[in-house]
């Protein structure tokens, strides 16, 4: 029995060293995949397509690396300079919480996106008035046009005959432009319609982000807390049999 438990002892000592070893190699490949991604926050093509929720996972990804690896802790600086510079939010003003950071700039996207559909909408509205106005104004023309070509047919003299049909000529012509005016304001308005119905689906999208504040992100804690372990030993029918079990896992 003692030299089962002396064994028993070793071969436990040598699971945990393997265990060990094995945590340790993917907490660095962990880390590495981190710094991977981080090191996207040093261009600025990057911030220029960024949405909240990109930004929100990429920050809390730094503040979870950055006490483990320095370009976390340098790509953290260059998150927090670029956010004031860029959106005027000072993380220090939301306890540099990236759930309410990145609820923020979704606010900031939606109303800006909102701001755009209102524009697009205020056009609509006018062009839909200007359609409408030249389509009335070829009506106006088209009856004038009557008009002459019945002095044309009617008129003794033939000179004024004569110009009273040049003259209902050029209406009809002018009524015919004016329409096609009046079609071309309504095809503008109909595609400005669908772009702000586009946007204002963006915008909802951006508020939904922001009241769901993706809980992942919420959560984020330091690397060292994130990696943990646990174990379970067995006994059954009289033999023994330890087993053991692992995870890492890291809040990004």
């Amino acid at each position: 029995m003692a030299r089962l438990r002396e064994q028993m002892a070793r071969d436990s000592e040598a699971r945990s060293l393997q265990e060990s070893r094995e945590l340790q190699a993917r907490t660095a490949a962990e880390r590495q995949a981190a710094v991977s991604e981080l090191g996207n926050v040093q261009r600025g093509e990057w911030w220029d397509k960024a949405r909240p929720e990109d930004i929100g996972r990429t920050y809390a990804t730094a503040k979870a690396w950055e006490g483990q690896d320095p370009e976390a802790a340098s790509a953290r600086q260059r998150m927090e300079n670029e956010l004031r510079t860029r959106y005027g939010v000072d993380v220090n003003n939301h306890d540099a919480d990236p759930a309410q950071v990145q609820a923020l700039l979704a606010r900031m996207e939606a109303e800006r996106i909102e701001g755009l559909a209102a524009e697009e909408r205020r056009k609509e509205a006018q062009e839909r008035a200007e359609a409408e106005s030249l389509l009335r104004e070829g009506d106006q023309l088209d009856n004038a046009a009557e008009r002459s070509a019945a002095a044309a047919a009617y008129e003794p003299d033939p000179a004024e005959r004569e110009q009273a049909a040049a003259e209902a000529e050029t209406l009809r012509d002018r009524a015919t432009e004016t329409r096609d005016e009046s079609g071309q304001s309504y095809d503008s308005a109909e595609r400005r319609s669908e772009t702000a119905a586009s946007l204002e689906g963006q915008g909802f999208a951006e508020r939904s982000v922001e009241a769901r504040k993706i809980a992942d992100v919420s959560q984020g804690k330091p690397a060292t807390e994130a990696v943990k372990q646990s174990r379970a030993v067995k006994a059954r029918k009289g033999r023994s049999r330890v087993g053991s079990g692992k995870q890492a896992t890291l809040d990004r």
